[in-house]
């Protein structure tokens, strides 16, 4: 069955379709049905770094040849990439351009940029720059790379479950007791042994993220895989991204997590002192 088929809701608001011709309620629905398998094909490829064409359909609702034309749609607008000899679909380029399309990201993408790899240089683990999407999630724009062979693979366009990762927790540590509240309702999914699970847990763990101004993941996302990061704030105090120091914990232990985290805290008051200055400056032209 196609992705149209089914459709016993018609449009509210019919309109003019192509060379003026009057568009059905069932064909108005038909196109918005479209619109919303695509846009889960893109919300479950973010969601899995392993996405292949037959998850994507599983995800979606889609026979495996629907899925495929959409994706290969999706492709060619830049959307989606295909990966080269293997079973895989990545978020394409075209995502991140319009992710960053804003003057805000742009001027803190550019900030962090050369303050993301001296930090890297210094602590020699990979470091990430992610910021507040406008649904109030994490994206993840820009990452360098350790000078190890042993060290994460690109997550540029991913997003991380946020009761897991060392990023999502430092945004969750600036949600008010109503907006964790919401949070909370959805259960914490187990991904580790290590996974904090609780709503008592998380609270407490988020307690001591804002003691301490930073956020630790320990084996909590992927066993072996361990994270640091800090918050960058706007004038007004509002969270605009986050700095994350990742590697494997075998590596990234105690000691080394302590270190990682002054060089973080340093690193996070740089790209704010440029951020408030280069808004200085656009306001001054």
């Amino acid at each position: 069955m196609d992705e149209t088929e089914d459709l016993t809701r018609p449009s509210a608001l019919p309109g003019p379709g192509p060379r003026g011709r009057t568009r059905t309620g069932d064909e108005g629905a038909k196109l918005n049905q479209s619109v919303r398998k695509a846009i889960t094909l893109l919300r479950a490829t973010a969601d899995d770094h392993r996405a292949n064409v037959s998850s994507l359909a599983r995800a979606a609702g889609l026979p495996r040849a629907t899925a495929l034309r959409m994706i290969q749609t999706l492709e060619q607008e830049g959307f989606l990439l295909r990966v080269a000899g293997e079973d895989r679909v990545l978020l394409g380029p075209e995502l991140l351009r319009l992710a960053r399309s804003t003057d805000e990201g742009l001027l803190l993408l550019e900030a962090a940029r050369p303050v993301l790899g001296e930090l890297v240089a210094a602590v020699r683990e990979t470091g990430t720059l992610s910021v507040v999407a406008p649904d109030g999630g994490l994206d993840l724009v820009h990452q360098v790379d350790a000078p190890h062979h042993l060290r994460p693979g690109s997550w540029v366009g991913q997003r991380f479950p946020l009761h897991a990762s060392a990023s999502g927790k430092v945004l969750l540590a600036t949600f008010d007791d109503e907006q964790l509240d919401r949070f909370l309702r959805e259960p914490l999914v187990r991904l580790t042994p290590s996974t904090i699970t609780t709503a008592d847990g998380l609270r407490g763990d988020l307690h001591r993220v804002r003691e301490r101004g930073h956020a630790l993941s320990m084996d909590e996302a992927e066993e072996g895989l361990s994270g640091v990061a800090t918050g960058v704030y706007g004038q007004a105090g509002e969270l605009v991204g986050v700095l994350t120091v990742s590697g494997p914990t075998q590596r990234l232990d105690g000691r080394r997590a302590r270190r990682a985290a002054d060089h973080l805290a340093r690193a996070a008051g740089r790209i704010e002192s440029a951020l408030h200055q280069g808004r200085e400056r656009a306001r001054a032209l």
